[in-house]
């Protein structure tokens, strides 16, 4: 199954196996056996939608490449077993239901061009499929490209402390990628840094819209409240930081 959420970028995939129980078989070991292959087919399905979106942006992978991506860029949420009789046999039922953001996949993509940038500039014969990898790394949404290596400059403002030069390129990031979450929350960071709570607080808003499960939006705003004297509104995201930092 598929089907898009609200946002979306965000892709909902399941992976289904029936696996029979034996007469030495445990229901545990059937159950491990059942979500094995309901993963290996939810992997597929993945692998499927990576390689058509990566030709959709005239980019060809081999196959294993595009099973290595799709294997770092789905996130399990939920897994289900149903046990049923068929034909005087046992069954198990594994449904296993991941989510994949495109934008895991542009991350996914862009390290990847990196790192083999990186291995094969050490070695002169291999000079050429550089030039290859810099032309497909051309090819990729120049806008989401650029938001990121301006996010990586605003972060070293932030970390020298430069807030309002840091925020300046925030802006310009979000302007490039307007779903970056992540630029969000350290604007706002930044902001608070300036003893500009209300605004920092726009700014962690807008991050946890995008991404509701967003820890870090959640402890920052909660700090801003507090400066801002709002204990319960504090103390809500607070409580909501802790159970998401011990569902991670």
């Amino acid at each position: 199954m598929n089907q898009d959420s609200n946002d979306n970028s965000i892709k909902t995939y399941e992976g289904v196996a029936e696996c029979t129980m034996n007469d030495a078989d445990t229901i545990k070991n059937v159950k491990i056996r059942a979500n094995d292959l309901a993963q290996e087919n939810l992997l597929k399905k993945i692998a499927d939608y990576v390689d058509k979106f990566l030709r959709d942006r005239l980019l060809i992978f081999p196959k294993n490449e595009i099973l290595s991506v799709a294997n770092e860029i789905y996130h399990i949420t939920d897994v289900k077993y149903n046990v049923f009789d068929s034909d005087d046999n046992l069954m198990i039922r594994a449904t296993v239901t991941a989510q994949v953001d495109d934008n895991d996949i542009m991350n996914c993509l862009i390290g990847f061009f990196q790192e083999r940038t990186e291995l094969k500039s050490q070695n002169e014969s291999f000079r050429k499929e550089i030039e290859d990898l810099k032309s497909q790394i051309a090819e990729l949404p120049n806008k989401i490209f650029l938001s990121y290596q301006k996010y990586e400059e605003a972060n070293k403002l932030l970390n020298k402390k430069r807030y309002e030069g840091s925020i300046k390129l925030y802006d310009e990031v979000i302007e490039l990628n307007p779903n970056f979450a992540e630029a969000y929350c350290n604007q706002g960071i930044a902001y608070f840094n300036l003893t500009q709570y209300e605004r920092a607080i726009q700014d962690f808003n807008k991050a946890i819209e995008l991404n509701p499960n967003f820890a870090e939006a959640y402890i920052n705003r909660g700090k801003a409240y507090k400066k801002l004297g709002d204990k319960a509104k504090s103390e809500t995201d607070f409580k909501k930081y802790d159970k998401l930092i011990k569902k991670s």
